[in-house]
């Protein structure tokens, strides 16, 4: 959830910077509005999707044993599967923190229905009338005229002397067609789940004054008079207007808000801006989004015959001579006696002439028990035959039709840190037969006998 949340702000603050910087002093008004609400829900999905993207056979030889490898470079310690431990308990604090989180949300969602109550209220308790796609909603008080959804606030005093000035009707109807109130209550929403966000704040403010952008250029579009309109605006700055939900003619009359009504835009202009959103949102997707890889579907092979083996030698157990060793990669112990890796032609005619052995896993089935702790989609990420797999589908599965596996705690700092705390990697027989093996004997890894290592 904390990664969730942090994922998210930084999606904010970059679409937030990038339409302060690029795009609020253009007359874009249109694209605006549709970057401001894209931005919004953007932020919020992105972290929660899996991208999957398919990984490359190249210098993949040992499949799971080379993570192995990464983990323990000084190759002296045993291959064991690592045991699963208790996560730790969530702290008291972080339950105060979510209850006290869940209180605060409910009360805005109070404040929100409330807020909806008035309205309606007021829909109800008032004469209604018509006017083209609008309904007009006659109000006792003297009030300057606000929308919400396709209802129009005005005062019938105003409304029966017919001291309305068109050009706020027209402001008022470009709201209605327009459907902003749909876009206030989307943000509503919102903040009522992450109240503590500020960026929803500011969202907010952006969109509103997109939306007076958007019902100015409507009415200077049919009356032809910036600077008649401007005054008009200047004179109704002083008196009240609307509520938290609608939207309303005096909101945030200020200078940029007047400017923008004689602002010009090339065409050049425009097409440059809104060209670079979509490299925007494209980088920050692969930034966000949880990237996974996944093997490719592998090829159908034939079962290989076995090889021949003494009755001392467990099966599949291989040798220098079972495998590609002049396509291998040999660990030779260095100076300070780690493994240096090696190609076979790089080794001095003393290392050719010790006996190397082939490093590989070799079967090692788990227990019932084992395999019924995996199901528990909280603490384990399930892979089988390197393809990611729902904890539930190992009830498809014995022990006995697992013919090897690995665990492995994740860090902090993994990308599915969070969904679970350790991943776990399963191969089936046949896939262990036909692809593991395949790949060991055609790309090995070798190390110099000296070097101990041993499956328990």
């Amino acid at each position: 959830m904390i990664l969730y949340l942090f994922k998210s702000t930084i999606g904010l603050l970059v679409l937030w910077g990038i339409y302060k910087l690029f795009l609020e002093s253009e007359k874009l008004h249109a694209f605006n509005r549709f970057y401001l609400l894209l931005s919004l829900v953007f932020a919020f999905t992105i972290p929660l999707v899996s991208i999957e993207l398919p990984s490359t056979n190249v210098e993949n030889n040992l499949v799971l044993l080379k993570e192995a490898i990464k983990e323990q470079p000084a190759l002296l310690q045993a291959f064991n599967p690592i045991e699963p431990a208790e996560i730790q308990k969530v702290t008291p604090w972080l339950n105060y923190f979510i209850a006290l989180s869940i209180l605060i949300s409910l009360l805005f969602l109070i404040r929100f229905l409330r807020n909806l109550i008035v309205i309606f209220k007021s829909i109800r308790r008032n004469p209604l009338v018509k006017w083209q796609e609008a309904k007009l909603v006659l109000l006792e008080d003297k009030i300057l005229p606000y929308t919400f959804l396709n209802y129009i606030f005005i005062s019938k005093e105003y409304y029966t002397k017919a001291c309305i000035e068109p050009e706020l009707f027209s402001h008022e109807l470009a709201h209605v067609r327009q459907r902003h109130s749909l876009d206030v209550i989307l943000l509503e929403l919102l903040r009522i789940v992450f109240w503590f966000n500020p960026l929803l704040y500011l969202f907010k403010q952006a969109i509103q004054l997109n939306h007076e952008f958007l019902a100015d250029e409507a009415v200077n579009k049919t009356y032809h008079n910036v600077s008649a309109y401007q005054y008009l605006l200047l004179s109704k700055a002083a008196q009240t207007s609307g509520l938290t939900l609608t939207s309303n003619l005096n909101f945030q009359i200020t200078k940029k808000r007047l400017l923008m009504m004689t602002k010009i835009t090339s065409d050049s202009t425009a097409f440059i801006r809104k060209a670079a959103i979509v490299p925007l949102f494209v980088a920050l997707t692969f930034c966000l989004a949880e990237i996974q890889s996944i093997a490719q579907e592998p090829t159908k092979l034939k079962p290989s015959s076995p090889p021949t083996v003494t009755p001392t030698l467990k099966p599949h157990e291989l040798t220098k001579e079972d495998v590609n060793y002049q396509n291998a990669t040999v660990l030779v112990r260095g100076k300070k006696g780690l493994p240096t890796p090696k190609k076979y032609d790089e080794l001095t005619e003393e290392e050719k002439n010790k006996n190397l052995q082939v490093l590989y896993s070799e079967k090692s089935s788990p227990t019932q028990e084992v395999m019924n702790k995996w199901k528990d989609a909280k603490m384990y990420g399930v892979w089988l035959n390197e393809k990611r797999i729902r904890n539930s589908e190992l009830s498809k599965y014995k022990p006995s039709d697992i013919a090897d596996f690995w665990t492995s705690k994740l860090e902090k700092n993994a990308i599915n840190y969070g969904k679970h705390y350790y991943q776990v990697g399963l191969m089936t027989h046949d896939y262990y037969d036909n692809v593991y093996m395949k790949q060991v004997k055609e790309s090995p890894t070798l190390y110099v006998e000296e070097i101990k290592i041993k499956k328990q």
